[in-house]
């Protein structure tokens, strides 16, 4: 071999370092972007689970101060059935049942309402962990097509892992829009 051919051969093996060190640093910082859109999605959903169980006691609440509220009005119900003539006492009884009733009426609106905003911030949070999730798949994608270039030594294969590696983080940052 001519010293011209073992020249080349350095040259070309030093291009190949070169460019195998480039990938495996995209693919560090790709690595690093995936371990904390995976944490920020881990989180999300926690928040999603949650608030879901917020909702569910806040209804579970409701029910019950719902079967007390149905209680009372059959009570008074039962109240003016059973009197036969309607007496200052019976009127009492009634009216007592019928503010317990009106009572938990105002309590039952105000546990719906907080049931539904907990429902609303579990719905958001879904909204959130699915973003975090698709980023994910795309930074997923990024590492494995880095790979590739690597073994295909090929700079097409190595931008287009970049272009999907961006388009991953796009993805995770349109989380800071939803409400």
């Amino acid at each position: 071999m001519s010293e011209s051919d073992d020249l080349l051969k350095e040259g070309v093996e030093e291009a190949r370092t070169r460019f195998d060190r480039a990938v495996a640093m995209t693919m560090a910082v790709v690595a690093v972007l995936l371990a904390t859109d995976a944490l920020f999605g881990h989180r999300a959903h926690t928040e999603e689970l949650l608030n879901q169980a917020k909702a569910s006691d806040q209804w579970t609440y409701f029910q019950a101060k719902t079967v007390r509220r149905t209680m009372f009005e059959v009570g008074a119900e039962l109240a003016r059935t059973l009197s036969a003539a309607p007496s200052a006492s019976t009127t009492a009884v009634v009216a007592s049942f019928g503010a317990n009733v009106a009572r938990y009426d105002r309590e039952t609106k105000a546990i719906e309402e907080q049931a539904r905003e907990y429902e609303r911030e579990r719905d958001c949070e879904a909204r959130r962990a699915n973003r975090y999730d698709l980023a994910e798949i795309f930074l997923e994608v990024a590492i494995v097509t880095c790979s590739i270039a690597i073994l295909t030594k090929h700079r097409g294969i190595w931008m287009a892992s970049a272009a999907v590696a961006a388009a991953g983080v796009v993805v995770a940052l349109t989380v800071l829009r939803i409400p």
